[in-house]
């Protein structure tokens, strides 16, 4: 029995891996000022509570972990292990004096350095 081959104009859907950052347990005011500086970037931004954080990265992978520093000094140790597990950038900002400028700068930084360690 011989095959079959079916033509179709419909074009193949081909996945495509989108930029990520994620926001762990940030203020509105930092999520606003974050995403301002995610449209800058061309990533899209997520966010998640401080106890979702470890399942949220696994899942989703971001390039770019970004956490206020009050959160992040309150278990430093544990962060730095999920931004190398999930081969990401970290990020902390100080939710009490946001510098879009800065948040810009670093985010954009720290997807270049996480998208060629990931092409390795």
């Amino acid at each position: 029995m011989g095959s079959i081959l079916i033509e179709s104009d419909t074009p193949t859907f081909r996945r495509q891996d989108v930029p990520m950052a994620l926001v762990i347990g940030g203020s509105e005011t930092l999520l606003r000022s974050v995403a301002k500086a995610a449209l800058t970037a061309q990533v899209f931004l997520a966010e998640c509570t401080v106890n979702d954080a470890l399942n949220t990265a696994a899942e989703m992978k971001p390039l770019v972990l970004i956490l206020p520093e009050d959160v992040y000094s309150a278990d430093s140790l544990a962060y730095e292990e999920l931004a190398r597990d999930v081969q990401a950038g970290l990020l902390r900002v100080n939710q009490d004096n946001i510098d879009l400028v800065y948040i810009e700068n670093e985010l954009i930084a720290l997807m270049m350095t996480a998208e060629s360690v990931r092409d390795l």
